[in-house]
């Protein structure tokens, strides 16, 4: 249980126009046991002009620059191109810190969190010696329900499998004992050693992606190059679900908004092409030069078959009804399989 003693933790943020980021730097500090072992890089995509100001009068968010061990990149609303690209952005601010923890920029913390996530790290590596943390957190307003803390948030099924989309989803279970495995990653509640995001980054151009280019393609990138997604035995962190949109100025969210639609069908486009859903001609033209370059850095991994993903999701059937390409692919596999049975 002391292989992880006296790790660092790099903690990643990407905020868009919310100032209760600032409630969440705070209090990270304020509930990890050691904070001198913590450094946070935040992504910080706002307008001056647009922050409220606080009680001293000034800027809502200038308070993340007098943070120690606090790192800012900040850049206008106006510039921003979704998660992805904010995500990414944090990478880069990611120094010597051994561990990497992802979460939403609307947090709050337990107390040792940092102490729980190292020894659950070493906890799953009993399971496997390739392992993530993820799971949905715990909603913020249910930190002090007993009942609902005996509960977990395991990614284990799909809200969505269209041809338009993929979307993981979890089921509330009760907390393991000892680790389990699930199916993906989510975004909220990120957990891993350092050197696993150094090699395997976001892309940068999967502009306003959501759902499969956020959650589901970085999970087959983590699955195919062998690791596996654990569900710890300890709550770390809670997140805010429903109310952050309205910390948000309606300028800012109407860009969003604006860019979400323009880009989300065309970066679909180039992420079908990455999980072999779809072929290299169907494209959008804005990503056909970056697919070509890029493929072999961002699309998922040879240690692991992206196919036994599928399977091991149980994504496998759905997949042949929805994508032609695919299914012209595997479906004759999976006909045979099925009068062997």
């Amino acid at each position: 249980m002391d292989r992880n003693v006296n790790k660092k933790i790099f903690v990643s943020i990407a905020c868009f126009m919310d100032s209760d980021v600032v409630n969440t730097v705070n209090d990270l500090f304020r509930q990890a046991k050691f904070p001198e072992r913590i450094s946070v890089g935040v992504c910080l995509q706002y307008a001056p002009e647009l922050a409220k100001e606080n009680a001293d009068g000034v800027d809502e968010f200038a308070a993340l620059d007098t943070i120690e061990r606090v790192r800012v990149d900040k850049l206008h609303y106006t510039e921003a191109r979704g998660p992805i690209y904010a995500r990414y952005r944090c990478e880069k601010l990611l120094r010597d810190e051994d561990f990497f923890l992802q979460i939403d920029c609307h947090s709050r913390f337990f107390a040792n969190w940092d102490e729980i996530l190292l020894e659950e790290f070493a906890r799953c590596q009993e399971v496997s010696d390739k392992v993530v943390i993820s799971h949905y957190p715990i909603a913020i307003p249910e930190m002090t329900n007993p009942e609902r803390l005996n509960l977990i948030g395991r990614i284990d099924r799909f809200r969505e499998v269209s041809a338009d989309d993929i979307k993981m989803h979890g089921t509330l279970v009760r907390i393991p004992n000892t680790p389990q495995t699930s199916f993906g990653i989510s975004a909220a509640m990120l957990f891993m050693e350092s050197s696993v995001k150094r090699a395997l980054p976001y892309d940068a151009n999967l502009h306003n992606g959501l759902h499969a280019a956020e959650q589901f393609l970085y999970s087959a990138r983590l699955w195919t190059a062998g690791y596996d997604f654990m569900v710890p035995t300890r709550h770390a962190l809670a997140t805010e679900y429903l109310s952050n949109r309205e910390r948000i100025p309606d300028p800012a969210w109407q860009h969003y908004c604006s860019e979400y639609n323009k880009w989300r069908l065309k970066t679909w486009t180039k992420v079908k092409y990455y999980l072999e859903l779809d072929n290299l001609a169907q494209v959008d033209e804005s990503y056909q030069t970056d697919v070509l370059e890029n493929r072999e850095r961002f699309a998922p991994g040879t240690t692991r078959a992206l196919v036994d993903y599928y399977r091991f999701t149980g994504l496998h059937t759905e997949l042949i009804k929805y994508f032609p390409f695919y299914a012209q692919r595997h479906a004759q596999a999976f006909s045979i399989s099925n009068s062997a049975d």
